[in-house]
């Protein structure tokens, strides 16, 4: 299966899945329509997967689109609907393995259908029903930065207890949720209830954290015995609300240790508190205990409750108006203070403040989900909201300073940072000029891809995907240098899984590189590509189609082409995959209409060099014959010898069509040896194609053909032939000005039997046209005594222009005439009815009702005068409801009434010479 048809099945597959959840939602899974529709998807994923036995193919999200295997999947806004819901669930990418089971498949699918359009929820709902053992037939890939400790991965106990927090009865409690000032207040009666007294203080504080704040009296209690109560607090002295030294755990007045800081644990418990809290609210006035929240503060570590003071004491006084999210921020607060301010000391890094994050934000998001009753409408709504732990990771980063950042960007940690938050910082950068700064930040993320730990680069792998843009937009060196990066290692990556991942990311990036002109990213690309495939080269074989090179060369090409000489990095491209360039410069040379465009194909091809024309020349000997005969006109003009060599054995075997393909080939090339080839490959041609033929013999200007052309002008032409031939042959003789066939016309012209002509009439026009080129004097002494009408023979071949413009050149001169000559094809497929309006000795243009296929024979019947003129044309191409028509077959009265009839409609303002004009899409005749 090529790139494509996998590409088409992927995304029939996704279409297919999308239509699973949403029956399985409506209707449950064990529903016959879903049944139906369970079995079509489960074949369409087979199939996909069967695309690639040893990998199977990844699923990828980036922003709001899906990818396959790295490669952008056009879709419906139901697939970027199923893409952002992945994002915001935290999933990078899905990978489906040959080894899937029906079973596996099933379980997915319920999974998505528990979940619905709710983000939270959805990637563990996947892990518990699927695993995420190395055999198991389809993985999710998260967007976490590090492993998460499973240890602290239960919350179940925060949301029971906050499920019923803001139950309208709820009494002075609410006023302690609303307000964290009477919340302090409360705080701080429970500390001097349990073991302070009244009046002066007793300890000074000599913690880390703020000063406490006093209560409303003269600078109630103090130290806590060590004693009775463990580690001391210091209280701050003062009338009313002033703040004293405190904060932090002192010496006391019991002489408490000062110990330590705060742990992550104690940032935890004092989230699991305020659940408490919302669990005590919930209670009816009469059962509600201040008392109880104060001993459950009591109980706290000394370090926790430090951090909660100082939490409480940092957020502003609340309005009147209550704010049921008031413990919701006092938890994001802690946690963000709490992450910055072990990251600023050095004492975690980076990966590790994730992980924390991570994890405080999933008790976090147990208080959210009773919190944000206006979150949880627009989810139902389908309206994806982000999870906690991404809000929590976007607050960190926006805190960390700038100098803080820079230096996590430029560690080898740098993978860990989510992608968005990097885009963010170098976007700033650039805007402010640094373009040097964000250039080391971009080299030095991409360069994680060589971390030794598979895990992060599995994570560099998955933000360089989304990260593709940023490159190529920043700088193309940069992109260039990190398409080198990943080629390299996919080139060394021994692991399925992660050379999926890097294989994603290495498309992404070659992806940008292609659209937009990249042509040293394409390089680079193809370069990577050879490498990979020398190691693996099925691996190879999967990803060179899908980096958009190949596909969109033809598009390369054609802008090659605008330019006096193309780019060289174009060339250079082209030279990396020659065999590909070769067929796609022999499909757009069989479109040129100029001649300089022909020339500056034929020139790009020559730069490619011999590996190209090599393909060119093997496909002319083994290709079917219309992808061979589409060689033959670029080949005449890079390798003519072989195609004399070739061409004549290879036509024989051909049909009609194809012959006609190789003379128009030969003919628009215009090579100076045309001539010797086509009258070489004469005899082998369908005689329909003789009089085309023929015709451009003579416009070669090769007068070494003559003897050739006076076989068939003497009337002595192989079977098939019929008079026009003759005439053909006649005129190219006249328009080589072959003085060797003089004598034979002359006796064609002159010779008479009793008192008549012995020749037709036409043949002696023709004979003397091509006298009156070839023998000027004798022309000028014998026409006056001739009897040929003047007008009649003022209708004569037109020469040939080698300086033209454009690649075919016109043989006759055309008559616009007055009005259209309504005229009939008739074909193998019927009757088709033209309005004339263009004639010529070598055709003409029409008006036609239906389409007519290009090549195609008829019997044409135009109606003029008493008799139709007959005969036989070949049907051109002419432009939207127009067809043109190349006279094939016309007998010497037929042929001769129709100069007639264009001698009479041939004066000075209907007689139009376009030999030096272009044929835009009007056909030669």
């Amino acid at each position: 299966m090529n790139s494509s048809t996998r590409a088409a099945a992927a995304r029939t597959f996704l279409r297919s899945l999308n239509i699973l959840l949403k029956f399985t939602r409506l209707y449950g899974f064990v529903h016959v329509r879903t049944a139906e529709q369970y079995k079509t998807t489960w074949s369409e994923l087979q199939e996909t997967v069967a695309a690639d036995p040893t990998n199977g193919f990844l699923l990828g999200v980036s922003g709001p689109k899906l990818l396959l295997d790295g490669v952008p999947v056009e879709g419906t806004p139901a697939e970027r609907s199923f893409a952002e819901l992945l994002s915001q669930a935290g999933l990078a990418s899905i990978t489906f393995s040959p080894r899937v089971t029906s079973d596996e498949f099933a379980a997915f699918v319920k999974a998505f259908a528990l979940a619905g359009t709710k983000a939270a929820g959805l990637a563990a709902q996947l892990k518990s029903v699927l695993g995420e053992g190395p055999d198991a037939g389809i993985r999710i890939n998260e967007i976490r930065f590090v492993a998460e400790d499973s240890a602290n991965a239960g919350g179940g106990i925060a949301a029971q207890i906050a499920a019923q927090s803001l139950a309208p009865e709820a009494g002075q409690m609410r006023e302690w949720l609303n307000d964290p000032q009477k919340l302090l207040q409360m705080i701080v009666a429970a500390e001097g209830g349990h073991c302070g007294g009244s009046g002066a203080g007793g300890g000074s504080g000599n913690g880390r954290g703020m000063g406490t704040v006093g209560g409303g009296g003269m600078g109630s209690g103090g130290g806590r015995d060590a004693s009775a109560c463990g580690q001391g607090w210091g209280a701050g002295a003062g009338s009313g609300g002033g703040t004293g030294n405190g904060g932090g755990r002192g010496s006391g007045g019991g002489g408490g240790a000062n110990t330590g800081l705060a742990l992550e644990e104690d940032v935890i418990s004092v989230v699991r508190l305020l659940a408490g809290m919302h669990h005590a609210s919930a209670q009816p006035v009469t059962n509600q205990d201040a008392g109880a929240v104060q001993q459950e503060f009591a109980q706290l570590p000394a370090s926790a409750q430090d951090m909660l003071r100082q939490a409480l004491a940092s957020l502003p006084k609340a309005s009147g108006k209550a704010d049921p999210t008031a413990l919701l921020k006092l938890a994001e607060h802690m946690a963000i203070r709490f992450a910055l301010q072990r990251f600023e000391r050095g004492e975690v890094k980076v990966n590790a403040v994730r992980q924390m994050l991570d994890r405080m934000g999933h008790e976090i998001e147990n208080l959210r989900k009773v919190l944000t009753a206006h979150e949880e409408k627009m989810s139902k709504s389908g309206v994806l909201v982000e999870s906690h732990a991404e809000i929590l990771d976007r607050q960190f980063w926006a805190a960390v300073p700038e100098t803080g950042k820079q230096a996590v960007l430029m560690s080898p940690e740098a993978y860990c940072i989510p992608p968005k938050n990097v885009r963010q910082y170098v976007s700033e950068l650039v805007d402010k000029g640094k373009l040097e700064d964000a250039a080391g930040i971009l080299t030095n993320y991409a360069g994680c891809v060589r971390n030794p730990e598979a895990d992060a680069r599995k994570r560099a792998a998955m933000g360089l995907s989304e990260l593709a843009e940023l490159y190529a937009r920043t700088a193309f060196a940069l992109l260039n240098a990190a398409i080198r990066m990943v080629g390299e290692q996919v080139a060394q990556e021994s692991d399925a899984e992660m050379q999926t991942l890097l294989g994603a990311a290495f498309v992404r990036m070659s992806q940008e590189a292609t659209s937009r002109r990249n042509y040293q990213g394409m390089q680079q690309a193809l370069d990577c590509i050879r490498r990979v495939e020398l190691e693996r080269p099925q691996l190879a074989e999967s990803l060179r189609p899908r980096i958009g090179v190949v596909n969109r060369l033809a598009d390369f090409i054609e802008e090659g082409l605008r330019e006096a000489a193309a780019p060289v990095e174009l060339i250079d491209v082209l030279r990396r995959v020659p065999k590909v360039a070769a067929e796609q410069a022999a499909q757009r040379f069989a479109r040129c209409e100029r001649r300089e465009e022909c020339r500056r194909l034929t020139r790009m091809m020559k730069e490619v060099g011999d590996a190209g024309v090599s393909h060119l020349r093997g496909m002319l000997r083994e290709r079917p014959p219309g992808e061979a005969a589409g060689t033959v006109g670029l080949l005449t003009l890079l390798d003519m010898p072989a195609v004399q060599q070739a061409l004549p054995g290879r036509v024989r075997e051909w049909e009609r069509p194809y012959h006609d393909t190789v003379v128009r080939q030969i003919a628009s090339a215009g090579a100076e040896e045309r001539g010797r080839l086509l009258v070489d490959i004469l005899e082998s041609l369908d005689p329909l194609v003789w009089s085309e033929a023929i015709d451009e013999v003579g416009m070669s200007g090769d007068a070494s053909m003559a003897r050739a052309l006076l076989y068939f002008a003497s009337g002595e032409q192989p079977s098939g032939g019929g008079s026009l031939i003759q005439v053909k042959a006649i005129e190219a003789l006249g328009r080589l000005r072959a003085s060797v066939a003089a004598p034979a016309l002359r006796r064609l012209v002159e010779e008479k039997k009793l008192f008549r002509w012995v020749h037709p009439n036409e043949l002696r026009v023709v004979a003397a046209q091509a006298l009156a080129n070839i023998d000027p004097e004798w022309a000028q002494g014998f026409l006056p005594k001739s009897g040929l009408p003047a007008e009649e023979f003022g209708l004569a071949p037109l020469d040939a222009t080698p300086d033209t413009t454009w690649m075919r050149q016109r043989r006759y001169t055309r008559v616009q005439l007055p009005q259209t000559i309504s005229s009939v094809a008739e074909t193998s497929h019927g009757d088709y009815k033209l309005a004339t309006q263009l004639l010529s000795l070598g055709g003409g243009l029409a008006a036609a009702e239906t389409r007519m296929t290009p090549g195609s024979q008829a019997s044409l019947k135009i109606h003029s005068g008493m008799r139709p003129l007959r005969a036989r044309v070949l049907m051109r191409k002419a432009g939207p409801q127009r067809v043109g028509f190349e006279f094939v077959e016309m007998d010497l009265e037929e042929r001769g009434r129709l100069r007639k009839l264009l001698a009479g409609f041939g004066k000075v303002s209907a007689m139009i010479n376009l030999s030096s004009m272009p044929p835009k899409t009007q056909p030669a005749a």
